[in-house]
């Protein structure tokens, strides 16, 4: 190809790979305002003194429910009588439990893929989730009830898992874990959630809220709040599942029709709970859906916490709301002794919140069901309340019921393709400058050098980490974006001419050179002709900096939740090649 100008050409080639399709790395997912909140003279935010953690050392189509086998079942929780008081709020002290601290017996697993700090060539000692979060129930006894608290889901399944999956937080399975860890115990669980399961629109958004419903019925969650997210879906998907649903001032086609629960008396390890449920008014601002009767959250708690108060020992308000409205509503609603918040920071502080106007406790989710927060209601009068944010991290196995949900799922996107999915094909911002995309094997002959510097790479085999993986990923949008050629990253979509699939586009498989640089169809064709012009001006057209790459083009895809080990300054280096003519 005649060649008529001298330019360099960083081509940008970390090694390494990952997913930004995980719903963890999406830009739009909701963290509720901060705004107000318990106070210590100053105004800093106020942990309890009295209550401390113990010491460390969609549209149409509506996808049927999911049916697991038979012997795959979940223990029930234990049941008390009904002669028992709401417990006051002590603290809590001892010595680790060996069960959810277990002893490393051996080192994990030398593979790169799930373990990135004990990769080759990296450096650092093996991950282990008990040295960096810290062992949970530090001198807990079997408490009367345990309340597990979690929300926020947002989408987030499971860990991505390409790069760095031990360091990871959250996921369905390791929630499934530990609920079913706590349930082997002896413990009597309650499993309450304030709501914010879907993420997004669309036919895979509706898929997936019916996977991770199905996994929390699974859990045998008790009751789940309507979040914003969640009541943007139609109701027929919010009703398919027949899960735990229940709200005081939001109603599934309208309250006349009393199909969504406004409140639940939950009787476990001799507690009485009332629970009931807001979506705050700022949440509702941004819900447009004709399937709902929704009212103001302060209308639906006067309509039912005369009735909780009758009823149950312990009321509990799980508030789909931002910090200041939760507190707003718990000083008008001085009933209840636990107010869950949508609110609050991205993880939940290791301590508890008191509410200042009340006493109530005040508990935050954090986001993306990276933690849980368990309660332990105990018989002793000295330390009625414990309190432990579990992170869900890799201590907790995974499980087969939820693995057969991941398969199910997956198998289901598989079946629908990226039209049974509604998924719209875009021009790339830069194709009426570089026309479409070619492959990185059009590159090869006159960038041999940077070629072969790819090939060398864990880009070249980006593709493959998806369709090893199991269940295989290569037909889930939010995984393949960040795999293959001509897909937006983060919007997960393809551009018109990008990868379709292995059979039609196998060119465009792996994470190649127009990934980072643009289509190259135009600069290409250029190179075959004579007009030096147009030559310079589509070769500079595809030039992406050291700087630009440090600042924005890395973490679109290489971003903390999905790649946890990335660090620019260690990876460039192994990868930055440039070419000089």
């Amino acid at each position: 190809m005649p060649r008529s100008t001298s330019l360099s050409l960083l081509v940008l080639a970390v090694l390494g790979w990952t997913v930004t399709g995980c719903p963890a790395s999406n830009p739009d997912s909701t963290s509720a305002p901060s705004a107000g909140g318990p106070t210590r003279t100053g105004g800093e935010p106020v942990s309890d003194p009295s209550v401390v953690p113990p010491e460390e050392p969609v549209s149409a189509h509506v996808a049927p429910p999911i049916a697991l086998p038979a012997d795959v079942s979940e223990p029930e929780a234990s049941t008390g009588d009904s002669a028992g008081h709401a417990p006051q709020v002590e603290t809590s002290s001892g010595d680790p439990s060996s069960v959810f601290n277990p002893p490393r017996t051996q080192p994990p697993v030398d593979d790169h893929r799930s373990n990135p700090r004990h990769r080759p060539g990296g450096k650092g000692e093996p991950f282990d989730p008990i040295k960096e979060n810290g062992p949970i129930f530090v001198g807990w006894e079997a408490p009367r009830l345990a309340i597990v608290i979690t929300g926020r889901l947002e989408g987030y399944l499971e860990p991505c898992g390409c790069a760095g999956l031990d360091r990871m937080k959250g996921g369905m399975s390791r929630r499934h874990g530990m609920f079913r860890e706590l349930r082997e115990r002896g413990w009597p669980v309650v499993g309450l959630d304030v709501g914010g399961i879907a993420r997004g629109f669309g036919h895979q958004a509706e898929r997936k809220f019916h996977i991770m419903v199905a996994g929390m019925q699974k859990m045998n969650y008790d009751a789940i709040a309507l979040g914003r997210t969640d009541v943007a879906l139609p109701a027929g998907d919010l009703l398919a599942d027949d899960a735990p649903f229940l709200s005081a001032n939001v109603a599934l086609f309208g309250f006349d029709a009393q199909l969504t629960p406004r409140m639940k008396i939950v009787e476990r390890g001799g507690v009485k709970l009332g629970v009931t449920s807001v979506l705050g008014t700022s949440f509702q601002r941004g819900v447009s859906n004709p399937d709902l009767e929704m009212i103001a959250p302060e209308k639906g708690l006067e309509a039912v916490v005369p009735a909780l108060r009758e009823q149950a020992d312990f009321l509990v308000l799980l508030a789909h709301a931002d910090m200041k409205e939760t507190l707003e509503l718990a000083a008008k609603f001085p009933d209840f002794d636990l107010v869950v918040t949508a609110g609050g920071a991205p993880e939940p502080p290791s301590k508890p919140d008191r509410i200042d106007a009340t006493g109530a406790l005040l508990i935050e989710v954090g986001e993306k069901g990276m933690d849980a927060i368990v309660l332990g209601i105990d018989a002793d009068p000295k330390q009625p309340i414990r309190y432990q944010r579990v992170p869900l991290d890799s201590r907790f196995p995974d499980t087969a019921e939820m693995k057969a949900l991941l398969v199910a799922y997956q198998d289901e996107l598989k079946w629908a393709g990226w039209s049974g999915l509604d998924i719209p094909t875009l021009p790339h911002p830069q194709q009426d400058l570089n026309g479409r995309f070619v492959g990185s094997k059009e590159c090869r002959d006159c960038h041999e050098t940077s070629y072969d510097v790819w090939k060398k790479s864990g880009h070249a085999k980006a593709y493959a980490t998806l369709a090893e993986l199991d269940p295989p990923r290569q037909y889930d949008p939010e995984c393949v974006s960040c795999h293959v050629v001509g897909w937006h990253p983060q919007s997960h979509h393809p551009y018109e001419g990008g990868y379709t699939s292995i059979e039609k586009t196998p060119q465009l498989i792996d994470v190649g050179c127009e990934s980072c640089h643009g289509p190259g169809g135009a600069h290409v064709q250029a190179e075959m002709g004579s007009d030096e012009e147009r030559q310079i001006k589509l070769q500079r057209a595809m030039v992406i900096t050291k700087e630009e790459s440090r600042q924005r083009q890395c973490f679109t895809c290489h971003d903390g939740d999905n790649s946890p080990d990335f660090d620019f300054d260690e990876y460039w280096p192994l990868v930055e090649h440039h070419e000089t003519e």
